[in-house]
């Protein structure tokens, strides 16, 4: 059910996530505010500049939403400043929370009631995205969507990821592929996420409503190197880790861990019928059109440890 055009404040806004939610969000009539540090001048909303770290700079701002979306809140101490900046005002509370905050869950999909505390290979990360999903379940008041991505992939991604494989394979570099290659990995285009945001801004989801978000497909990292390759055109050759970088941990050499991270996410397509813009290969095919090749040749230099494993294939 849709409730009309509303007054959202972004918290954060001006990174991968804002450059793609901000845009939807306006598309659908709703008026913007973001707040953040103020790296960047964004057309289209207003902006609170303050340090969301700092709970008198955030107190200063304190004012009424009718819906806060929290795109960058990392730590409890981070959403629990937030919400006592802007809580007690907002009547819709979203905050974009992570697969990370699942503890481990052998042979299955982590689900959304699944435990929480973070699987120790995502380390502090994890534990406190864990922990800022908890405190928001036991202190927000308001109807709370908490949504939990798995990696997340589009244009402007600052994260080194598909860009990664481009750069090597469009410049003749092999790619190495951690162990087997066998570790599972699910995504979701930046798009759907802003889709998927900006539904729950729109619809009337009761008291709670916590889901996983990712597209259904899952994939081994092999394949994933594999169709991201493919769109690029060049040649792809690949080398095993498992034969010649087992003393390595994965992120030295490769733009993932050795580790799956993947989700339940039957309760989302179960409850709203989500259909999603982009399957992984059309929104590879998207990604990359949005750069220029010449350019990706030169975006992600090799590390010293990928160096030496190469050197010694």
């Amino acid at each position: 059910m849709r409730e009309g055009l509303k007054n959202i404040l972004v918290i954060g806004g001006s990174g991968f996530v804002g450059g793609a939610l901000i845009p939807t969000l306006i598309r659908a009539g709703h008026a913007v505010t973001i707040l953040n540090r103020g790296n960047r001048k964004i057309d289209g909303v207003s902006q609170i500049v303050a340090d969301r770290d700092r709970s008198e700079e955030m107190a200063k701002h304190s004012a009424s939403f009718d819906v806060v979306v929290d795109t960058s809140g990392y730590t409890r101490q981070q959403v629990e400043t937030a919400f006592s900046a802007f809580g007690n005002f907002a009547s819709k509370w979203i905050h974009l929370s992570s697969a990370a905050v699942y503890r481990e869950t052998p042979d299955r999909l982590p689900a959304e009631d699944d435990s929480l505390g973070g699987a120790e290979i995502w380390g502090a990360y994890g534990l406190d995205k864990s922990r800022a999903d908890e405190f928001l379940v036991e202190h927000v008041e308001c109807p709370l969507a908490i949504l939990r991505p798995p990696y997340l992939y589009g244009p402007n991604n600052a994260n080194d990821r598909e860009t990664f494989i481009w750069s090597r394979v469009l410049t003749g570099r092999p790619i190495i592929i951690p162990g087997d290659g066998s570790v599972q990995f699910q995504f979701l285009h930046v798009q759907d996420l802003a889709n998927i945001i900006t539904h729950f801004v729109d619809a009337d989801f009761g008291k709670r409503a916590i889901y996983n978000v990712a597209e259904p497909e899952t994939m081994n990292a092999e394949a994933w190197v594999k169709k991201v390759a493919a769109v690029s055109g060049g040649e792809l050759k690949i080398v095993s880790g498992k034969d010649h970088a087992s003393d390595v941990m994965a992120r030295r050499y490769f733009p993932f861990r050795d580790y799956s991270c993947a989700l339940d996410v039957s309760k989302l397509l179960r409850d709203f019928n989500w259909a999603f813009e982009f399957s992984f290969d059309d929104g590879i095919r998207n990604t990359i059109s949005n750069y220029d090749i010449e350019a990706l040749r030169q975006v992600s230099p090799s590390s010293p440890d990928e160096i030496r494993i190469l050197r010694n294939t």
